[in-house]
């Protein structure tokens, strides 16, 4: 029989969960066996009840990798709730006008479905402590880490979001496995395009991505460019800041593969960049290519770019 000590409350979070914040009325007692890998005594963590009775179907050592558990457990489980702030605003919902009652009860509730849903996926517990003396336990959950969340693995971030947005799961499935858990934004950014594609269209969309993988590869097995600079891998590239938009690595690594320092190496190839991200769509496409041009002008400005553009190196002679 395991002797669990209460951990600290702090008054700020009296009979709040330690997994969601919302009310507990239960608790977790961890470990739920003796276990000779705890490096601390058992605890009992206040909880609600519908984290208790995930937290009891979970199998692991770790407290951390317990919490983490159940925060992916809840963000599986309200998935379609944390999917509403992606697809809408606060304001874009008082003022839809959408028609019927069913519709009118969605834009009544869903915001508030969704900061409910929000607050407890992100909150992330308190500080352990028993008797007012810290537990110095270390964090050895490990996970993916995308966009600001931490999953369990990179499959329950791709789950997540394929159910969150609705995205094609066709789609996303292929698009990962030609693009890898490196380029996952990427995926996301063609996926978010073809919501409701069909597997036709899907298979056009992946065909043209194939092809353009496999430009890349050509590309960066050549160790040299024909002007003698190095082919930079799109990954050591930063997203820079221009006037108050993005430009993206996408598009700054197409013009360095090309050697395009200038607006006007840039509108020389103007049609050559619109036919290789024509599967992004024609609005997606215009923003990248914008993108570069605030970006190649701020570029003339030496100070500008020696202090401010974080690729700076990447355009130097001989690299």
């Amino acid at each position: 029989m395991l002797n669990y000590e209460p951990i600290d409350v702090p008054f700020n979070h009296r009979h709040c969960c330690w997994f969601c914040a919302e009310p507990s009325n239960d608790n977790v007692q961890f470990p739920k066996v003796a276990s000779p890998y705890l490096a601390h005594v058992p605890l009992q963590l206040p909880a609600c009840r519908e984290c208790k009775v995930i937290a009891a179907s979970c199998i692991t050592d770790s407290i951390w990798d317990l919490q983490l558990q159940v925060n992916n457990a809840l963000m599986k489980r309200y998935a379609k709730h944390l999917g509403i702030g992606v697809n809408w605003t606060k304001q874009e919902l008082e003022e839809t006008t959408l028609e019927g009652t069913s519709f009118k009860g969605f834009t009544d509730s869903a915001w508030m479905m969704y900061e409910i849903a929000k607050g407890r996926v992100d909150f992330s517990g308190w500080p352990l402590a028993i008797n007012g003396l810290p537990l110095d336990i270390i964090d050895d959950s490990y996970g993916y880490d995308f966009d600001g969340t931490r999953f369990i693995n990179f499959q329950a971030a791709v789950e997540f979001y394929q159910k969150a947005e609705s995205l094609n799961k066709y789609l996303v499935d292929g698009l990962v496995s030609l693009l890898g858990q490196g380029r996952f934004a990427y995926v996301l950014r063609v996926a978010r395009l073809h919501p409701s594609i069909s597997k036709r269209m899907a298979d056009e969309v992946l065909a043209e991505i194939t092809a353009q993988e496999f430009d890349r590869a050509e590309i960066q097995q050549q160790p040299v460019h024909s002007s003698g600079r190095k082919n930079i891998a799109i990954e050591s590239i930063s997203t820079v800041t221009v006037g108050g938009e993005k430009v993206e690595p996408e598009s700054i690594a197409w013009a360095m593969s090309r050697d395009i320092r200038d607006l006007l190496g840039l509108q020389q190839c103007e049609d050559a960049f619109f036919d290789e991200h024509e599967h992004l769509g024609g609005v997606v496409a215009f923003q990248l290519y914008h993108g570069l041009q605030l970006y190649l002008e701020a570029r003339r400005d030496e100070h500008w770019s020696e202090q401010h553009d974080p690729n700076h190196s990447l355009w130097l002679p001989g690299l």
